[in-house]
């Protein structure tokens, strides 16, 4: 029968041994968060970001820039690659949204994908600049000059030869100013001609020749999933014969002849502008946001700068939108995380494209926000006009 001095003897032994086995457990966890912060999934996490004044991210000469009370807002989101530490958090925040890799990014890499969001804001900044000062009377000329490039397929001769960010000014001796001009330049073309491209970088206007091996379009998968990828070179996938149907192309159906048809394999092809010299000095900042969906906030946002009448009626006013050189609003992406911003500033207004109103909408429930589905930059001013905001119209 144990002693008392022996239970009493026990009972550090019995502390210690816990203290072990608690400082052993701590020890094996502290090591797995720091494996778990150091392994990336193949998942990204969209969050919301901020709406930020524009005005202070655009620089006019001084003698013309206007002060008022109302204020434009952009919109941002943050993405970020999720590591496993972070999952648990991200799964746990209903403002979060988490897309795999493969619907973020496409058949892109990370570096194109970023690459085109910078693309994407010069585009917007662009056409920002030339829809504004034509809305307050100044005259701006833009032309067509080319087909920019966005994704490009894997295995493509665009992949393999040209770079994303890449305008296409002339295949061979035949001249290129638009995207639609592209694919026509390459319809007399026979598959695996060796072609060359004149091509600049969209933030340059130096050119240079590339030469292309061209490839063909082939059919991958069977049946109603059967897609058509341009492949160069040899390759196990049958060559589609295809045939011109309204102008797009098509796999012939049975008793229907067809060709094969050479292609470059750009997924994603623009018209490219060329902006005349502009009537006054101005700089459009985007702070490291990238993407082309400032567009509208920064047209809005430069007409409320030089405009000596205020804009948005003292409100505040938050936009959301793709912006094309003809002052159409296109549709963006992350909607439900740019809303949850928005509301969370205080807006009075928040524009947004017709295709996410309904998205947009739902998320501004039990708010004072007033949410405006927009197609162009003048249905956005009527609508401005409509809640006491003014424009000194030419």
């Amino acid at each position: 029968m144990p002693e008392i001095g022996d239970e009493i003897a026990a009972a550090p032994r019995r502390r210690r041994r816990w203290l072990r086995v608690t400082g052993l457990v701590v020890g094996v966890l502290v090591v797995l968060a720091a494996i778990a912060s150091f392994i990336t999934l193949p998942y990204y996490a969209i969050i919301p970001g901020s709406a930020q004044a524009v005005e202070p991210l655009i620089a006019v000469p001084s003698h013309l820039a206007q002060h008022h009370k109302g204020s434009v807002d952009l919109v941002d989101v943050e993405i970020s690659q999720v590591r496993a530490i972070d999952w648990i958090y991200f799964e746990l925040d209903g403002n979060a949204t988490i897309l795999p890799e493969q619907d973020l990014l496409g058949p892109e890499t990370a570096a194109q994908y970023n690459t085109e969001g910078v693309v994407d804001m010069a585009d917007a900044q662009q056409a920002a600049t030339v829809v504004a000062l034509r809305q307050l009377g100044y005259r701006v000329t833009a032309s067509p000059a080319g087909a920019l490039l966005y994704a490009l397929q894997p295995g493509s001769p665009a992949e393999q030869s040209l770079a994303v960010g890449e305008v296409v000014t002339a295949v061979g001796s035949t001249p290129v100013d638009s995207a639609a001009s592209l694919g026509k330049a390459l319809e007399g073309v026979a598959p695996g001609s060796v072609v060359t491209f004149r091509v600049h970088q969209f933030s340059s206007s130096h050119s240079s020749a590339v030469r292309v091996h061209l490839g063909v379009w082939r059919i991958q998968g069977r049946g109603s999933s059967a897609t058509l990828e341009c492949r160069a070179g040899t390759s196990r996938l049958p060559v589609a014969k295809l045939v011109t149907s309204g102008g797009a192309l098509a796999v012939p159906r049975k008793g229907e002849a067809g060709h094969p048809v050479a292609c470059v394999g750009s997924l994603n092809t623009e018209d490219w502008y060329r902006v005349g010299k502009l009537p006054l000095r101005v700089n459009l900042n985007s702070e490291g946001i990238v993407g082309p969906s400032a567009g509208l906030a920064f047209t809005l946002g430069l007409i409320q700068k030089l405009d000596r009448f205020d804009l948005t009626g003292g409100l505040k006013v938050a936009a959301t939108g793709t912006m094309s050189i003809t002052g159409q609003v296109g549709a963006i992406g992350a909607i439900q995380q740019k809303t949850i911003a928005v509301k969370a500033s205080g807006a009075n207004i928040f524009f947004v494209p017709t295709a996410n109103f309904a998205t947009a909408k739902k998320y501004a429930e039990g708010s004072g926000l007033k949410v405006y589905a927009v197609s162009s930059i003048g249905q956005v001013l009527r609508i401005l006009e409509s809640r006491g905001g003014r424009i000194a119209r030419p």
